[in-house]
């Protein structure tokens, strides 16, 4: 498949190779349920004493992002518990993160004024990144003139757009974007990718950055592991443009994540291997070298255990054969429960990690 064929043909090329490339391999059927991971602020991870974090230019726009984003997700239940927010954020901070992906009003839950107060001592140090939604009845203009007061900043670092076609109503939101960034108020635009059709705003805009699904088992990158495919990867695609590569749900989603690291332990030969971290490693040990990958986090534990993987990179040949076997059975009941936008994911990931060679080449 040739690059200018990719986005309108991606989908079904890519679907026929999912259907053939296992069909003769009977994974042992398992009833997953979706399922956050269990409330706890315990030292489920121990701090690490060292290390160094990986930078990175995002694409050509001259800002340098950790290699390793905190992403805001956050739930209902967890709101209460500020000082421990709090104390996420500056550990986080600490240990080199300095790119911070932040949600307003997602699941009513309002964070660009607690994560304002959070960052301020080290606001000018650190790369914001947020979505624009108005709401309250405010403007487009007046709700980013609100976030500005909330960062205590003249410019937010990185602005991502929801991709609005031509016939939708919200397709106007491009242009005043676009003019905040030549007023020097927003650095860099960048594009989430929620439907396959979503990619086609970079032929449209100067769009700085793409955000992209990419894990062990919603492979949407295709790199490199056939030979026999004429065919040019996501990541390559956007860097020729000089387009920014950012991943996010490197465990596959909030309600996935727990789940398969419980199968995850059945599988495991060494059970001092990490599951998390394999996620993590896989990511960082892919090949498609993304300028920075977006996680989310609940606790601090959490925080521990992703930087930890950035600070020790190497994927063992074990880490790469657990996720091959959780991959195996995960891929049967996965597509059941995604969500509805991210449903295209089942189209785009073709099936040939089967072979456990050709995968630990990964």
């Amino acid at each position: 498949m040739k690059r200018r064929d990719f986005i309108t043909k991606g989908t079904a090329g890519s679907l026929g190779l999912g259907l053939a490339g296992c069909s003769l391999f009977k994974p042992r059927k398992i009833m997953l349920e979706p399922e956050l991971v269990p409330f706890s602020f315990g030292d489920n991870y121990p701090r690490p004493k060292s290390g160094t974090m990986p930078m990175a230019e995002l694409g050509r726009t001259g800002i340098k992002v950790s290699k390793f984003g905190f992403g805001s997700h956050m739930r209902p239940y967890l709101v209460p518990y500020v000082k421990e927010r709090e104390r996420m954020i500056r550990e986080a901070y600490d240990f080199g993160v300095n790119l911070f992906d932040i949600y307003d009003k997602g699941d009513d839950i309002f964070q660009y004024e607690p994560m304002g107060r959070y960052l301020a001592p080290m606001i000018n140090d650190v790369v914001i990144s947020i979505v624009i939604r108005p709401y309250d009845g405010r403007t487009l203009e007046e709700e980013f003139e609100r976030d500005l007061r909330l960062f205590g900043r003249d410019y937010i670092d990185m602005v991502r757009v929801q991709s609005f076609a031509k016939d939708d109503d919200k397709w106007w939101q491009w242009e005043p974007i676009f003019k905040y960034k030549e007023q020097g108020k927003i650095r860099a635009v960048g594009l989430p990718i929620h439907t396959w059709e979503d990619l086609a705003a970079i032929y449209t805009y100067p769009v700085d950055y793409v955000i992209f699904p990419y894990n062990f088992f919603m492979n949407v990158a295709w790199y490199g592991f056939r030979t026999d495919i004429d065919f040019d990867p996501l990541p390559e695609l956007l860097r020729d443009r000089g387009i920014g590569v950012i991943t996010m749900k490197p465990f596959a989603g909030d309600f996935l994540v727990y789940p398969l690291m419980r199968e995850a332990e059945i599988f495991k030969e060494d059970k001092e291997v990490n599951f998390i971290q394999a996620c993590l490693r896989y990511v960082i040990n892919s090949g498609i070298n993304p300028d920075t990958t977006l996680v989310g986090m609940y606790y601090p534990s959490h925080v521990y255990e992703d930087v930890d993987a950035y600070f020790k990179p190497h994927m063992t040949d074990e880490e790469r054969r657990l996720l091959n076997k959780v991959r195996r059975v995960a891929k049967t009941k996965v597509s059941a429960w995604l969500p509805d936008h991210y449903k295209f994911l089942e189209k785009w990931v073709p099936d040939y990690f089967c072979d456990e060679t050709q995968y630990s080449s990964a």
